[in-house]
């Protein structure tokens, strides 16, 4: 019996499985893990992102906390591992005062934490509060503000400055310059309107004798007005009325008397009589806009009698 031949070795997984990822807190760790970091290194650092999370920068922050706390009592290096340890001791401590303090406040029907839940929680650990004291203090020296040097090439500003929009009446230029305390490498100020009230001359007349005469001029003007428009409105009347009349040749003869009888009482010309250019709208009423002449209402006073009446007394 012939013998089975060896069945052919498997073939090697090509592409590396994908290390499996949370989204809870265990990010940062297989993140920032030793093993990560080196198979990182071995096959290209720069495909290495780090997620930009709430979480990932408060642990960041504590780290560079522990870093410069080493880096301030001698220690120049720390391994991964005891970074990672001193990180979670910290977030363990700070979690267990936080949870403190928010049941304090929970438990007093707040929604936030007041300094007397803090103070609550220190009790409830054995702390002083004159244990924080010293930590009020920094011991590290913080290194001054660096002074940046301002170098100003004057080809360049000259090449690339734009050219002014607003003449020196309405440019800012002077005020900046009155103002030694405005640092020189700022931008230049705006047009005066758009930070300073612009003064506007009062034209309005102020004597006595004028403002009766723009009142006089102005009633003048609302008289004509009114008195136009009466004219309009009258002259619409008697169009409507003519027409009327004369749909029979009574009416029309009628109207044509009436006509040249009130031509006549109105005494004008015999000229203008006679070729009919005498407007009857023109001898309209006076009207007149002030207030003292305007149509009031009259009181009615009405007497009752005392008795009613159909009634005997």
């Amino acid at each position: 019996m012939p013998e089975k031949r060896d069945s052919p070795p498997a073939a090697e997984e090509t592409v590396a499985k994908r290390q499996r990822v949370d989204c809870d807190d265990s990010v940062m760790e297989d993140v920032l893990s030793p093993a990560t970091m080196d198979d990182a290194t071995g096959s290209c650092p720069c495909e290495v992102k780090y997620p930009s999370t709430q979480h990932f920068n408060a642990r960041c922050g504590i780290q560079r906390s522990i870093a410069l706390a080493a880096a301030h009592i001698g220690f120049e290096s720390t391994s991964p591992q005891v970074m990672e340890s001193f990180t979670g001791l910290i977030e363990a401590y700070l979690e267990s005062i936080i949870e403190e303090t928010k049941r304090l406040a929970i438990a007093s029907r707040r929604e936030h934490p007041i300094p007397s839940d803090f103070e609550n929680m220190l009790k409830r650990y054995n702390l002083p509060i004159s244990s924080l004291l010293p930590h009020l203090r920094n011991p590290m020296s913080i290194d001054p503000t660096p002074n940046f040097v301002q170098t100003h090439d004057g080809h360049k500003s000259s090449e690339f400055k734009p050219l002014p929009l607003l003449g020196s009446e309405l440019s800012g230029q002077a005020d900046k310059d009155a103002k030694p305390y405005i640092p020189s490498s700022f931008p230049d100020f705006p047009s005066k309107h758009t930070y300073k009230f612009t003064p506007q001359e009062d034209t309005r007349s102020r004597d006595s004798k004028k403002i009766r005469e723009e009142a006089a001029l102005n009633a003048q003007q609302g008289e004509d007005a009114l008195r136009r428009l009466v004219r309009a409105s009258k002259m619409r009347k008697q169009k409507e009325a003519k027409t009327l009349v004369e749909r029979d040749n009574q009416g029309k003869e009628r109207f044509r008397l009436w006509e040249s009888t009130m031509k006549r009482f109105m005494g004008g010309n015999s000229k203008d009589v006679a070729t009919g250019q005498v407007e009857i709208a023109d001898h309209s009423m006076i009207v007149n806009g002030d207030v003292a002449f305007s149509r009031k209402d009259v009181s009615r006073t009405v007497q009752r009698s005392a008795t009613v009446p159909g009634k005997g007394p």
